[in-house]
């Protein structure tokens, strides 16, 4: 039982900041990658004639680094300072890393050949988009772009936490 006129926030006090909310940065995260990887399939497809190898892994990089920074920002802004939150969103922009030049690879199977071709592969190598973003990448830059991909989610939405916090 409380006693009488007590109210749990005073007049003149303001209630304390909300610590933000870790299913608003998912949805925020699921959104933006989901946009980062269609965008990234689109410029592989309107890109592919003119683009090298080394020219498809600095892509490759700068858009994991560039999804990052947006989806860590949004997280951190609405995740607020729990770094619990940022998880689900890097999670997210690393699978959107991987599905965008997947799904790039099959944009432009479709573009050069049409459907064709597109069934033929699927047919006969059903992982032909998860190979080529293996062994296009070498390996190793299809890691990096992952790491810095989900750590690079996790550290900005940790800077955009602490200074909401802060300020």
């Amino acid at each position: 039982m409380q006693p009488p006129g007590f109210h749990p926030y005073q007049p003149g006090f303001p209630p304390p900041p909300r610590r933000g909310g870790g299913v608003k940065a998912f949805l925020f995260g699921w959104l933006i990658s989901g946009f980062g990887a269609t965008l990234f399939a689109g410029l592989l497809v309107a890109s592919y004639d003119d683009l090298s190898k080394i020219g498809l892994r600095v892509m490759y990089v700068v858009f994991a680094l560039a999804l990052a920074l947006a989806v860590g920002s949004v997280a951190g802004k609405t995740g607020g300072p729990n770094p619990a939150t940022y998880v689900a969103p890097a999670l997210l922009a690393m699978a959107a890393t991987f599905l965008g030049t997947a799904n790039g690879y099959v944009f432009v199977l479709l573009d050069a050949g049409g459907t064709d071709i597109l069934e033929a592969m699927l047919e006969h190598e059903p992982g032909a988009p998860a190979e080529f973003w293996w062994k296009g990448l070498k390996g190793g830059i299809a890691l990096l772009g992952l790491a810095v991909a989900g750590g690079g989610v996790f550290a900005v939405g940790n800077l955009v936490g602490k200074r909401q916090r802060q300020g």
